[in-house]
Parts: structure tokens; sequence; C-alpha cells
């Protein structure tokens, strides 16, 4: 069916670094749909050939030079409108409309704008008519700054659309190698049996930034690294990772197979919680060789900073899952900005047997783990022990590592959100976030703000360009582990 792709705050940072060049992947793959129309909607004015060309410096940056198209981009180009309105606005919008929607068109609309309005913005798409059945919705995080506002926020969602028409895109689960969570544990059998707290250890999850907040200084002052990051891209590649198999490859099972995760995370309570957390604040330090200032040093003419905030750049949890697969296996996460580097991936270490036959050949045994390297890297390695080639006497060990990397597969042709929206176009949940699924992380998450407040929790400091806080080091000490380094 032919399609309108209506994007509002179409000349915002989001549309033009994010959205505008996944669509343009879609154009270089052949899968965007012949009939689909592209309108970018703002209140400012832009004259077409002027937003045309702000949307290919956008494409531009964003696409690897040697898959750039030129004939691709002009027939990208010709698909794409500008309509100046007030999409808050019911008169406005309906004027738009009438100029650059078709009604024998489905139609899909990106709210690339603050949450505050999205309530306006359904109101106008109610009032002008073009709530249909086949009319989908797709909303971008933050989805809120806790429970209560949450619901606030959906129900204004929900009062117009039906969630069967409401995608919450969480980009994360857009990419290969989070997607690839699902084909590693239910399409390998040899995992199953080992997928359980008779076998592994511990889990950690790792989401590490080498760069400060920069621009979004005030965004992120009233955010924070647990809000921003734990609960949404964090706690998604949990689910994925712990939950039971579902009994098929679509929306309704797989969403709910990762609640049922979520409503077995164990609360956080005041009693513990100095014990299974940490929350940090980056200082000056050096990146790359170059001296950057701390959180509360950082510099700008649109914003005032606050020199007295006590946002966290960094947080690290233990988690646990108080079910039959997973009740007493610790589940570390952790993510912060100005780190040591940029790498998202997650570590799963399985246990050793009591049983040490080769102690007396070598200084440690160590663990076997599944290391699963999401960005920037792709891959997944299983870290075993093998013998040492010789004529030594006995079996010598040494630590080896069978690895798969996806990034000399093939040259990416695609980002995440390019296939997150083709699947709202294709209208397939499966990868977006349910109401019910927001709800619980946000429950568990509230639980952990409260427990800080009770307990006047510390922000500890870090020094940017480090792996962060000793105090996540001490968090994981406690129970006799340390977080997995890549480095060595």
């Amino acid at each position: 069916m032919n399609t309108d792709l209506l994007v509002v705050g179409g000349d915002g940072d989001l549309a033009i670094r994010k959205l505008y060049p996944s669509m343009f992947y879609l154009e270089l793959n052949s899968c965007m749909p012949a009939g689909t129309r592209i309108i970018g909607m703002a209140r400012t004015a832009n004259e077409q050939q002027a937003f045309l060309e702000k949307i290919k410096k956008g494409v531009l940056a964003a696409i690897p030079e040697k898959l750039y198209s030129e004939s691709k981009w002009e027939a990208f180009s010709r698909r794409i409108s500008f309509a100046q309105a007030d999409a808050t606005n019911p008169e406005s919008f309906s004027k738009a409309r009438d100029k650059h929607l078709r009604d024998d068109h489905q139609l899909v609309v990106y709210l690339a704008i603050p949450p505050m309005i999205f309530g306006k913005v359904c109101s106008s798409l109610e009032v002008s008519g073009v709530v249909k059945p086949t009319t989908r919705l797709i909303v971008e995080k933050p989805l809120g700054d806790s429970r209560e506002s949450f619901m606030e926020i959906n129900a204004e969602l929900a009062r117009v659309f039906p969630e069967d028409q409401l995608f919450r895109i969480d980009h994360y689960l857009g990419k290969e190698g989070v997607q690839n969570l699902i084909a590693l544990r239910f399409a390998n059998d040899i995992f199953e049996p080992l997928w359980n707290s008779k076998y592994i250890e511990f889990i950690e999850i790792t989401m590490s930034e080498d760069v400060g907040v920069g621009n979004r200084w005030a965004f992120y002052n009233q955010t924070g690294a647990t809000r921003d990051m734990l609960q949404n891209h964090l706690l998604q590649v949990l689910c994925l990772l712990a939950m039971e198999p579902p009994s098929a490859l679509n929306a309704d099972s797989v969403r709910t197979e990762k609640l049922k995760v979520l409503n077995c995370l164990k609360p956080i309570l005041p009693s513990a919680v100095k014990e299974r957390t940490v929350r940090a604040q980056y200082q000056a330090g050096q990146v790359d060789g170059e001296q950057v200032p701390g959180f509360l040093e950082e510099e700008s003419d649109k914003y005032e900073i606050d020199p007295n905030s006590k946002t966290e750049t960094y947080v690290a949890v233990q988690a646990e899952i108080e079910n039959w697969r997973w009740s007493g296996v610790p589940i570390y996460m952790r993510t912060g900005k100005r780190l040591d580097g940029k790498r998202s991936e997650i570590v799963v270490q399985f246990k050793q047997s009591h049983h040490r036959m080769f102690d007396q050949n070598h200084l440690e045994h160590k663990p076997n783990r599944l290391v699963i390297s999401l960005q920037p890297d792709k891959g997944i390695g299983l870290e075993i022990m093998n013998k040492v080639a010789g004529l030594e006497a006995g079996i010598p060990l040494e630590a080896g590592s069978l690895n798969i990397s996806f990034d000399d597969a093939k040259e990416p042709t695609h980002d995440a959100y390019s296939r997150l929206l083709f699947d709202v176009m294709r209208n397939d949940q499966t990868l977006f976030v349910s109401a019910a699924e927001v709800e619980a992380a946000w429950c568990w998450v509230d639980q952990i703000f409260a427990s800080w407040k009770d307990v006047d929790m510390p922000n500890e400091k870090y020094e940017s360009g480090s792996k962060g806080p000793a105090a996540a080091d001490e968090l994981m000490a406690r129970n006799g582990h340390k977080w997995y380094d890549n480095s060595k």
C-alpha cells in the first residue's frame, strides 16, 4: 500500500542526523516502497530546495562515502516535501493535511519532538481526521522520567491510538548485534542446557561512551545515566538475554517474554542500595590525549551550568532476576560518559568445576566466557582453555578464544533506525517496546531512585578517560568477581 511518512519535527536534530539518513539507507537497499512519500513538518519556514540541501548534508555525514549514490539521492529527494505547520494546532495541521497528505495512502507519523507535546499533536491528528485503523505512530524516548510521568504521556497517546498502532522506538533493538541475541540463544541448541543458574556464574552488560554530554548538558542534567540508558537500552538487552523461548517470533510472544523478565527483577531496597549500586560523575581528565573538562566544568553559551548538580553520568547496578532460571545469578550492568572507550558488550561467565585436575600445570585456570560485542566491533567470542603445544610434561594450558567477527562479513548497508522504520512500514512491532514493558522498567528504576534518596546515596567521582569509579570495581569484588577487561 502507498505510504505517507510524516516526520513531525522534520527539521530538527533527530530528523536530520538519524531519520532521513536511515530512510536513505532503505532507498539504497531498494527497500523503500515505490509509492512512499516523505513529508517533513516544522513550525519554521523552509524553502523546498533549502530543506533538501539540509537533509542531503545530514545524509552525507551519516552514510559511508562508498555507499552513497547520487542517482539514489535524486530518487530519494523526489519523495520529500516540506510542510510548514504547527502540529499542535488542529487548524494549522488540517491545512497542511489538505496540501500534503493523501486519503488513499496509509499514514505513518514519527514524533521527533519533546514528549511534553505528544498529547497536543495526537489531538490535532484526531481532529483533522487522519487517525485511521492503518495509521501508525512512532514515538522516541525519553518516555517520561518516572512511572508516573510515563503513564501520563502514554494515556495521551492511548486516548487516540490503540496499542497495536503505537511503535515505541528503542534504537538499540534495531542493532544487528542485539537482534542476533535472539538467534544466538534460540537457533543454537548447544547453549540452552547451559543457560541458567546451574552453569552461569554471572553476567555483565556494559555500555560505555568516551564522549561527554556536549551541548546536551541541560537535557542530561535533568535525565542522568540511569534514566538515559539503564531504564531502556540496558534493560531491553537484558530481556533478550534472559527471557524464556517465545512461542513464536512475533510481537505478542516476544514482548510477553520480555515483560516477564522485567516483572521478575528483584527490587533494590534502601537496605541493599549502597552495596548493589554505584552512581558517579565524571571529572576533568584526558580522552585520547586531549584534556577535557568535568561535568560541572562544561561550558556553553546556550544554558547555565549548575555547579551543584548531583546528576550521575555513570551508573553500575547488580541486578537479580527472581525466577527458576536465573535466581542467584548476579547481573552487573554499567553505563557512563567520558570513559576510556566506546563499547557495548555482554559477558556471560560460566561456573568452573570444583575438581581442578590441571592446577599443578598452570597458575590460573580461567573460566569459560561468552563475550558478545555489540559495538563498535560486532562479534562473538568463546573463551576456552587449550593445551600449549610442545614437549613439556603434563598438559600445560593457555587461554584461547573462538571468534566470529560480523564486521569482517560484509560492509554495513543499513543502520538501526532503518531496520526499525522498515518494520513500522511492515507493521511489525516485534522490535518495539510495549507500554507494559516501559511501565515495568520504570517501576524497577523508580525504586532505585527512592532508595538513593532514602540513604542519601553519595555521588562518586571518576576521572575522564578512566574505566570508571573505583566503587564499581568494589561492587563486583564483594562477590569475588571482576569486570571483564577486553584490553588484555
